[in-house]
């Protein structure tokens, strides 16, 4: 068994040096990995490199009151893949800058290690490099690298009037998680908690559902910040409006009862919670339907508004105007809604 993880006794060099031994082999496609002052990658012929990175810095994003090491290991990666597959992109490897307490818990330091690696293992991503420093409180920041074929990368800026807007998936699961971690459930939660509490701990990034939307989405990007707010981020970029209708949203089973429960409304945190990590997409007007979207990309999805000339995001029920002041989650701006952010 490896011994604990504990940066007071192994020193910056030393737990580098375990990264190391842990996370082995990067795989072909790299020359170089961890050890150097960078990694070497050899992209193949034909492709271009998708870069993203993504931080969590802890009392802002997460809070070791409701989470775990492993669970954040995995939301960590998990997170920056999601960008990775909102531009149909697959993944090469990733880099992770890790800034710690230097008297950080050594099971909770293995316990994100182990985690980081398992999800590295399962979605094909190696960790290739990064760095390590202390810190006042912990800061974890990705850096991954995908390919995709040169010219198919999706964009946000490629929506025309007259397309449809689509959804994997459902959204709001997340939110509701965390507000549910938030009144006291416990992240080891099982029963009606349970699926929520996953799903804000431990998202699922659509990389295949990504990768086959190339060639069949005009624009796509990953829900993140809100339905409302992403899909004024493909508004802006793509110089249109976009109609929403709240009614269409897919839910989780039995989200509207729990919403309840806690006093939510179930629409504001399906349209402006975000975490979900669903992809938020156009296509044409001619494009197959949903349902054969859904088959073509093995994942669920939903039509849920169209493009419009124009600008913004307009929300509709039953073909009438409804207002949402708050669309999504701003660093920067007041946030009424539970958030780890």
């Amino acid at each position: 068994m490896a011994k604990p993880l504990d940066p007071a006794a192994l020193g910056e060099f030393g737990l580098i040096e375990a990264l190391r031994r842990r996370a082995k082999s990067a795989g072909h496609s790299w020359a170089e990995a961890i050890g150097d002052d960078a990694a070497l990658l050899r992209p193949r012929v034909g492709q271009e490199l998708a870069m993203t990175a993504d931080a969590l810095v802890e009392g802002v994003h997460f809070r070791w009151e409701t989470t775990d090491g492993r669970a954040l290991a995995h939301k960590t990666l998990a997170v920056n893949l999601s960008d990775l597959a909102a531009m149909g992109a697959r993944p090469k490897g990733f880099l992770l800058s890790l800034a710690l307490p230097p008297i950080a818990l050594p099971q909770r330091l293995d316990g994100f290690v182990s985690g980081l690696l398992a999800a590295s293992k399962r979605y094909a991503c190696p960790l290739v490099g990064g760095d390590i420093v202390s810190s006042p409180a912990w800061m974890l920041s990705v850096t991954a690298v995908g390919e995709v074929p040169r010219g198919k990368a999706l964009l946000r800026r490629g929506a025309k009037p007259g397309d449809r807007l689509m959804l994997t998936g459902q959204v709001g699961g997340s939110a509701l998680g965390l507000a549910l971690l938030e009144a006291g459930v416990p992240h080891e939660a099982g029963g009606a908690a349970r699926p929520f509490v996953r799903r804000h701990l431990k998202p699922e990034p659509r990389l295949e559902a990504g990768q086959k939307l190339r060639g069949l989405a005009s624009a796509a990007l990953d829900v993140s910040d809100g339905v409302a707010q992403d899909a004024s981020q493909i508004a802006r970029a793509s110089g249109v409006a976009v109609q929403i209708d709240v009614a269409s949203l897919p839910q989780p089973r039995g989200f509207a009862a729990a919403c309840e429960r806690l006093g939510l409304d179930p629409d504001v945190l399906a349209l402006s919670g975000g975490e979900d990590f669903e992809l938020l997409f156009t296509v044409a007007a001619k494009a197959p339907a949903a349902s054969a979207i859904a088959k073509r990309i093995g994942c669920p999805v939903r039509e849920i508004g169209r493009v419009v000339r124009g600008k913004g995001v307009s929300l509709l029920r039953n073909g009438a105007p409804i207002d949402l002041q708050r669309l999504g989650f701003d660093h920067f701006k007041p946030n009424p809604l539970p958030s780890d952010k």
